[in-house]
């Protein structure tokens, strides 16, 4: 009773690098904040889109092509306020278009090059804005929420709203390694830019009164670095579909929705090949991908294979749930490479979302990263770290396709057992409440 009261009155302001949107996957802030009142939650955003989510009351984003403009000239309204339904919004479709341009533009330039250049933008451009003060004022927040991100000028933002605004609490959530040297320890831009990022990441942190983490790894590894004790928290599964797998009608249908990035794509390739060797004499497995990423046209290739492998373009989310909950297996891809260490300490929305469903799960991907190492140590899907194994994994499913019904129950254990809606959101709203 005293946590719903504490909840009715909690007035939290969320910010994040991306606007919050109802048609994407990537909602772990709007799956914990949607416990309450919309009039009680404000966002922050350093974005041109407009957010379409409901989760929050009120909305600002600081756009950063004006940020980068206000270096030249003083003149330019850096950022502005909106609600969901309101049409009155300054924004116009070319800031939108701008930031699309520029962050989808190749580029010559080294890319770390590139990243330290855009933090000397920020640094001299005019987000300190009367309208951000104004926004933040008015809202009056009894909460700062926020991930800590790689960007310095977004953990500048944090910095200062706590250092002017002084909120009751401080919640941090460090959800991808923005802290370790560990991922181009070779690369002497890329240890400049952590560098600085690391000092902006530390103040933040003894600025806080409660660090969640994302992953048990990412735990050890924040809490041995920083000597905190940060509070381990996932987006909680969305809902509990028992396991009603029954024996599978040929070809099994494998389904990945989502993005190649940070070698996902190479790892898709590494599937499609072994699959076209468990199909040589008979269609047996057909793997169904949906995704908006750009495919390098090699990998292409190797990947658009009828018969084995269907290419389709981006869906929105509400498709996304249906086709998943047609699908046989379920995958969860991220690098084979050694050397590409993005999703270290990372843990991907889309693993609780495939733990709503009870379905089988098929995570591939390298020995060491958080998310495969968690759904091997928990038993909650097939895993595959090698070329090899794909096509063993392959070859065990063909021959004993029970393991489809007995690894959705697995997964639907570990959703029950770790991931509960009234377990994470218990944590979180005592963590927001202190």
């Amino acid at each position: 009773m005293v946590l719903l009261m504490q909840r009715e009155s909690c007035k939290i302001l969320a910010s994040s690098v991306d606007p919050w949107s109802d048609n994407i996957g990537s909602d772990t802030l709007t799956s914990l904040l949607s416990i309450y009142d919309s009039s009680n939650i404000a966002s922050i955003n350093i974005r041109a889109k407009r957010s379409d989510s409901k989760v929050a009351g009120s909305y600002f984003h600081i756009i950063e092509g004006r940020v980068i403009k206000s270096v030249f000239s003083s003149s330019v309204k850096t950022g502005e306020s909106y609600c969901v339904d309101d049409n009155s919004c300054e924004t116009v479709e070319s800031d939108v278009n701008n930031e699309i341009k520029l962050y989808t533009r190749k580029y010559r330039i080294n890319r770390w090059l590139l990243v330290l250049a855009r933090e000397f933008l920020w640094k001299l451009g005019k987000w300190q804005s009367k309208e951000l003060d104004e926004f933040v004022d008015s809202f009056n927040p009894d909460v700062l929420f926020f991930p800590i991100e790689s960007y310095i000028h977004f953990n500048r933002i944090n910095t200062y709203i706590i250092n002017k605004y002084k909120p009751n609490r401080v919640v941090g959530y460090m959800w991808d390694d923005n802290f370790s040297f560990k991922q181009h320890p070779y690369n002497p831009l890329y240890l400049l830019h952590r560098f600085w990022l690391r000092k902006s990441v530390k103040h933040l942190i003894h600025k806080c009164d409660v660090v969640f983490a994302i992953s048990p790894m990412m735990k050890s590894e924040l809490d041995r670095e920083y000597g905190i004790d940060s509070v381990l928290l996932t987006k909680p599964v969305r809902s509990y579909s028992l396991p009603t797998y029954s024996k599978p009608q040929y070809p099994i249908k494998i389904i990945y929705t989502g993005k190649l990035g940070i070698g996902r794509d190479k790892t898709i390739a590494e599937l499609v090949n072994a699959i076209k060797i468990v199909n040589a004499y008979e269609t047996k497995i057909v793997l169904d991908l949906y995704t908006g990423s750009p495919i390098d046209p090699k990998l292409r290739r190797i990947i658009d294979s009828p018969g084995n492998c269907n290419i389709n373009g981006f869906i929105p989310q509400s498709q996304v749930f249906e086709l998943q909950q047609e699908a046989d297996i379920l995958l969860f891809v991220e690098s084979m490479n050694n050397n590409d260490l993005s999703a270290r300490l990372s843990f991907s929305t889309k693993i609780t979302d495939y733990l709503s469903f009870g379905k089988c799960i098929w995570a591939i991907g390298n020995n060491g990263l958080a998310p495969i190492d968690y759904l091997r140590e928990e038993d909650a899907a097939l895993v595959s770290c090698s070329k090899e194994t794909i096509v063993s994994q392959l070859q065990r499913i063909i021959r004993n396709p029970s393991l489809i019904s007995e690894y959705a129950l697995k997964s639907y254990r570990c959703g029950v057992r770790n991931h509960s809606k009234v377990q994470i959101h218990e944590k979180f709203m005592k963590a927001i409440n202190g």
